[in-house]
């Protein structure tokens, strides 16, 4: 059965929702971050001239390195910091890529005085399998499922979301955690997957009357990565 050291992570998103909109202008965020990371994002630059009837959540800004392993994307209402990996022989852990994501959202929140009123964290990871629709329904289905109605399926996936508390010093509020599990295909050698998706983010509706500072981003962080880790160990945990 498949288990947790087997999966590779493939991408990490960090987001900081602004619900101050007003305060966003896109040649400030290109000069702030080329100023401290220029040397990261040296790629292709986009950037958007103010669009009255372009959504605030859709980027304004695109900062990219040039093996496009690292990205920035900013809008009135959402900055992101991507990471992807772009070579297959990578092995890398979320708590080595992290700390390069906080650093950048740091670094713009205390440069901007920009006011945060959510976070959220996005991971994702692989494993190849030649039949991930079976592995999945084997490890998730009882046996009476697995024979019927889920014998014969060519894809297949799970998607569960909780709204909870976590037990994390210097995080007082609830999280959504959402855990998608599913059938797909990596594109660097086209096998056959299983691809798992985990978003931890704080609530929607807390977006307007909370606010994050630099120490509770950090905070936030540290505690999403711990839970999402958790998480994966217990969907998909070794077997004695």
């Amino acid at each position: 059965m498949v288990n947790w050291r087997q999966f590779t992570l493939d991408s990490v998103q960090a987001a900081m929702f602004t619900p101050d909109h007003s305060t966003f202008v896109g040649g400030r965020v290109v000069a702030t971050i080329l100023r401290q990371f220029g040397e990261q994002f040296n790629g292709e630059m986009q950037v958007l001239p103010p669009l009255p009837d372009v959504p605030p959540e859709v980027p304004r800004v695109v900062l990219q390195s040039s093996d496009k392993s690292k990205m920035v994307q900013a809008g009135p209402a959402r900055f992101n910091f991507i990471w992807n990996r772009t070579d297959s022989d990578i092995q890398v852990t979320l708590d080595q890529v992290l700390p390069q994501c906080i650093e950048v959202l740091e670094y713009y929140v205390r440069e901007t005085r920009t006011p945060v009123g959510r976070l959220g964290l996005v991971v994702q990871r692989s494993c190849p399998d030649e039949s991930p629709a079976q592995t999945l329904i084997r490890r998730f289905c009882t046996q009476e499922s697995q024979r019927e109605p889920f014998n014969r399926s060519a894809t297949f996936e799970i998607h569960n979301h909780k709204e909870y508390s976590p037990a994390h010093e210097g995080v007082e509020y609830k999280i959504n955690s959402w855990v998608r599990c599913q059938c797909g295909i990596i594109e660097s050698d086209n096998r056959s997957a299983i691809m798992v998706i985990q978003d931890l983010n704080t609530l929607a509706a807390d977006v307007e009357q909370r606010r994050f500072d630099v120490e509770k981003i950090h905070s936030f962080f540290s505690m999403a990565s711990d839970e999402a880790e958790t998480i994966n160990k217990k969907y998909f945990p070794e077997r004695e």
